[in-house]
């Protein structure tokens, strides 16, 4: 997981460090539905990416969402 992920789950959202793996569910990591809402406009406001709540919830693992929202950072 890049550091800019870790920073916004740890920092912004509160979520616990030691809970952030890549292999770590949503669910595990701490995420819950105000989270989920708080990291989309989190990720607009910073990165003018679109990432919707349901994006995010259809990541699997914190290393999915980190994938998915470096290809929407890069446009690749």
């Amino acid at each position: 997981m890049t550091g800019d992920l870790a920073r916004i789950l740890t920092d912004d959202l509160g979520l616990p460090a030691d809970r952030l793996a890549d292999d770590a569910s949503l669910d595990h990591a701490g995420f819950d539905s105000l989270a989920v809402v708080e990291l989309s406009v989190l990720l607009t406001d910073r990165y003018g990416i679109d990432v919707t709540d349901s994006d995010i919830k259809s990541a699997a693992t914190l290393g999915q969402l980190d994938l998915l929202i470096t290809t929407k950072r890069t446009g690749r």
